[in-house]
């Protein structure tokens, strides 16, 4: 048995052509979207990501409204920056790339972020609304991972959903929305003693321990849904690496998403329905 691939290509492709049309209705009502983006330093990574951001923006209509600071900036700076975005009518959300320059207080900058422009749900008020199932937006990563299950239409309720990783970006929220569509979770990390047994009492698996093919495939349970959402650099090896060991997971697992192609572009049209959906209810 092979698994079906879980092509987010696919899903991302077809959710940046809604998000489009979004965008061009509210375009001929006079109401033009916004991004306001913040990168902070000179971090390569950093650049490459935002640069891809704002090409996904381009193309869905979404006008990206940059605010390039050198590393050298200020706490303050940044926050002057970001409440400027808050009080910017042509921007509808925002987006601080992160990480932020060692020493930086990045919770400090998350949470001046105007919650109803918190299109990345970074804020304390989002990760509250996510928690409590309220309306709001969820971190890009974990609400993809759920975009592409329903895309598949993989049921999560009744289900046993293990996540490995604990971030606040990935790990956390990804256990609370699948908590929300009434699934049993189990919410584990590297450290976590018994892991491979926990790991193979997985219906849904969220790989997200940031740990190059940390899971592999004698661990995961037969017929297993298998998300891998981590990026990682090996050295001596092209392209990124996934948590999961692809080969081996692949011939166990019922559904699997690639490294690169799966979580990753669903990460940006995620972004970008969010974005959209904060200009409608402006």
């Amino acid at each position: 048995m092979t698994a079906q691939i879980l092509d987010g290509k696919t899903v991302a492709a077809q959710l940046r052509e809604d998000v489009a049309r979004g965008v061009a209705t509210l375009g001929e009502k006079g109401i033009k979207v916004g991004l306001g983006v913040v990168l902070v330093g000179d971090d390569p990574a950093s650049h490459v990501y935002v640069g891809m951001k704002e090409r996904s923006c381009a193309k869905a209509g979404i006008t990206s409204i940059s605010r390039r600071l050198p590393d050298s900036v200020s706490l303050q700076q940044v926050l002057d920056t970001v409440h400027e975005l808050n009080e910017d009518e042509n921007v509808q959300g925002i987006l601080v790339q992160h990480p932020l320059p060692k020493g930086m207080d990045e919770d400090a900058v998350f949470n001046a972020i105007a919650p109803e422009k918190d299109v990345d749900g970074v804020g304390v008020v989002s990760m509250g609304k996510v928690l409590s199932n309220q309306p709001g937006y969820a971190a890009c990563t974990a609400a993809g991972i759920i975009n592409l299950l329903e895309a598949y239409n993989i049921e999560i309720k009744g289900k046993h959903c293990v996540v490995v990783g604990r971030s606040l970006i990935v790990g956390k929220p990804a256990a609370m929305l699948l908590l929300n569509r009434h699934g049993t979770v189990t919410i584990c990390h590297s450290r976590t003693a018994n892991l491979p047994e926990i790991i193979g009492q997985a219906d849904i698996l969220v790989a997200a321990v940031g740990k190059p093919e940390f899971i592999t495939g004698e661990m995961i349970k037969p017929g297993a849904v298998v998300v891998d959402a981590g990026y990682n650099r090996v050295e001596g090896r092209k392209g990124d690496v996934g948590d999961v060991e692809f080969e081996s997971a692949n011939k166990v697992a019922s559904y699997i998403t690639p490294v690169p192609g799966g979580v990753g572009p669903m990460t940006i049209a995620t972004l970008l329905r969010h974005t959209l959906l904060a200009a409608e209810l402006m």
